[in-house]
């Protein structure tokens, strides 16, 4: 049995809640008290995610999307905050200092596009140093052969040498990825305005989706849980993605 304190201390220790950004909220959002021998992991707390942990008799829910992000002025019956305390289900929320984490969601994401060369972390981000140059379009088609999704990408190049990577979102990161001298950007979403930005800069881009380039990290919260609590199980609940394509 694990209590979501324990599960909490643990990840603090390897992915520090303090090295969260100013804006967000992880750490450990409810906390009912209660032991488990069975955790969820999930992207986001949703109502679905929930009613599995109550049919799977899990106590403890971990998330990397916080499920308390801004300020509860009333709860009532209806709401997930409500039927996580009537279930006794703690919820620890682990979301930036995740995206921090040397094998969290942009490592995760490099992996799953079977990006490979000299890797550098810049806080939640990767530039990727090929092991020679590519054509775009080449490469293009290999992260779409090896992720299996439909894929959004704005072409500037003809050639590619430096990539950075940004799971989740990697809006608002231009001057990042010129500095870094990066000619392609690999990341869950961007806006069109830095799309736009950035092709006027020679830089292509390439979006996976946000929740996408997100939830393939969720089994590293269960691999993390079961290697270091043997006596407890887990259960991964990765939802079908929210947007949706015709």
């Amino acid at each position: 049995m694990v209590t979501a304190k324990q599960i909490f201390e643990y990840f603090n220790s390897i992915m520090p809640f303090e090295t969260q950004e100013s804006w967000d909220n992880s750490g450990l959002l409810v906390d009912s008290g209660v032991a488990a021998d069975k955790v969820l992991c999930c992207l986001d707390v949703t109502k679905a995610a929930v009613d599995k942990a109550i049919a799977e008799n899990c106590k403890v829910i971990v998330s990397h999307h916080p499920v308390i992000f801004s300020s509860i002025k009333s709860l009532d019956c209806d709401s997930i905050l409500f039927k996580l305390i009537q279930n006794g289900i703690s919820v620890i929320s682990a979301h930036t200092n995740f995206d921090k984490y040397e094998f969290g969601t942009t490592a995760k994401l490099i992996e799953f596009c079977g990006i490979e060369g000299e890797k550098e972390q810049n806080e939640y981000a990767f530039t990727v140093t090929l092991p020679k140059t590519e054509k775009f379009d080449d490469f293009l088609a290999k992260i779409k052969e090896n992720t299996k999704i439909n894929l959004q990408f704005v072409k500037s190049c003809e050639d590619i040498t430096k990539i950075m990577v940004v799971a989740g979102s990697g809006k608002g990161m231009t001057e990042e990825i010129v500095v870094a001298g990066c000619d392609c950007l690999v990341t869950g979403e961007s806006s069109y305005h830095d799309m736009l930005d950035l092709k006027e800069l020679g830089v292509s881009c390439i979006c996976l989706g946000h929740d996408e380039s997100e939830k393939i990290s969720v089994p590293t919260f269960a691999q993390l849980i079961e290697e270091k609590f043997s006596d407890v199980k887990t259960v991964c609940y990765i939802e079908k993605s929210l947007i949706e394509y015709i």
